[in-house]
């Protein structure tokens, strides 16, 4: 018997971390309608208290790089002083949040505004505007939810994104189609075709409209949508989830098992994750200053989530210099986004109802509970948990 449960549990069971999550939504949604009960503060038994102390002890003593200061945490999901309301952000600007409702932003002092029933969002450069999409429709409104202009498509227009300073361009896939239009609404036109699901990159510079798009075979292409040149190509890479620029601008592309960073010629240079265990996943990345990588690790046997900090260096080969786990926590933090300074890194934790906030220099954890509900006020809170889209932007500088 015992050979036969050894044979049984060697067997891999297929889409484990999908299935894992869905089960985990039905949960989530019966644990939401039941009564609340007031939490009670209850002194540390013993036993739990000295092995509280081994664990910080442990991670105290750990090799550098293991474990930056108290961030590495393996606990049940959430942070346990988390803040009971979204009642302010720890960086000035906006951020903007996608939930069932549609695209809402939210301002430095914690107040909310629904934009509208939109299913995508995405700022300008300077966050005087938003291009959202719902239907069959790609539209433009201010912070307020005013529309600014319309445009309809025959089909769905999907991941739209709008260019850097003086953001003259906005792109947008409808179909296997990628598409640029005017700032203004007006100029739509085809950019490229055979264009697999995966949102369109601009580069963070504002000398050249370039685009970065991945094409169905799984070539990442950079194209200047004015002159239609292309700067380079990379090679096929199967499962493109994501496409980065990092700040020295190069291009990185994210799989759910690889974040490959490639030279100005697309040639690869680098893959910062180095080798993934089996049964780890990449669940998201985001670029971070000093030309640094910020990924999410879902390791599916453990059922738990590590942020990795990794530098990039510029101007040649992307090494695994000193990488940092900057937090571990059960289930899926996913949804990063960087603050418009720099300083904090958002990601958004299903499991816990939570916005994790980190600081990354000095070290510092915030958590915001209950987000379900910030974003869906009258509900039960048996919504699916929004999603993180943007986190704008830099002031503009003085005339």
């Amino acid at each position: 018997m015992s050979d036969l449960r050894a044979t049984l549990l060697a067997v891999p069971v297929p889409d484990e971390a999908g299935a894992e999550e869905r089960a985990w939504e039905v949960v989530r949604a019966a644990y939401a309608e039941r009564e609340p009960a007031p939490r009670r503060r209850r002194l540390l038994r013993p036993a739990l208290a000295l092995a509280v102390v081994a664990v910080v002890a442990a991670a105290a003593l750990s090799p550098p790089g293991r474990a930056v200061g108290g961030w590495l945490r393996d606990r049940v999901a959430g942070e346990p002083n988390a803040e009971p309301a979204l009642a302010r952000l720890p960086a000035p600007r906006m951020l903007l949040v996608t939930s069932e409702r549609g695209a809402w932003i939210v301002r430095g002092d914690g107040s909310k505004r629904l934009l509208g029933a939109y299913d995508g969002a995405s700022f300008s450069p300077r966050g005087l505007f938003v291009v959202a999409t719902a239907g069959h429709r790609l539209v433009a409104v201010e912070p307020n939810g005013d529309p600014r202009w319309s445009l309809s498509r025959p089909g769905r227009p999907t991941d739209a994104r709008w260019s850097p300073t003086p953001g003259f361009r906005i792109t947008y896939r409808e179909g296997d189609t990628l598409r640029v239009v005017g700032g203004d609404g007006n100029g739509d036109h085809l950019l490229a075709r055979a264009v697999a699901p995966v949102a369109p990159a601009w580069l963070p510079r504002a000398n050249r409209t370039v685009v970065a798009y991945a094409r169905a075979d799984g070539v990442v292409r950079a194209v200047d949508v004015e002159s239609g040149e292309e700067l380079f190509r990379t090679p096929r890479t199967r499962g493109v989830e994501e496409i980065l620029w990092t700040p020295g601008g190069r291009v990185a592309t994210l799989t759910r098992k690889e974040l490959v960073v490639y030279r100005r010629d697309g040639r690869p240079s680098g893959t910062p994750t180095g080798r993934l265990e089996k049964g780890q996943v990449l669940l998201d990345a985001v670029t971070v200053p000093r030309d640094e990588l910020v990924y999410a690790d879902y390791d599916a046997a453990a059922g738990k989530t590590t942020l990795v900090q990794t530098d990039c260096l510029d101007g040649g080969a992307c090494r695994l210099i000193g990488p940092r786990e900057l937090y571990t926590g059960p289930g899926h933090l996913r949804d990063l986004a960087l603050s418009p300074d720099g300083r904090w890194l958002l990601a958004g934790w299903p499991e816990a109802d939570q916005f994790l906030f980190l600081r990354l220099a000095p070290p510092r954890i915030r958590a915001v509970d209950a987000i379900t509900r910030e974003f869906d006020p009258g509900g039960t809170g048996s919504a699916p948990f929004p999603r993180v889209a943007e986190w704008c932007c830099r002031p503009a500088p003085a005339q």
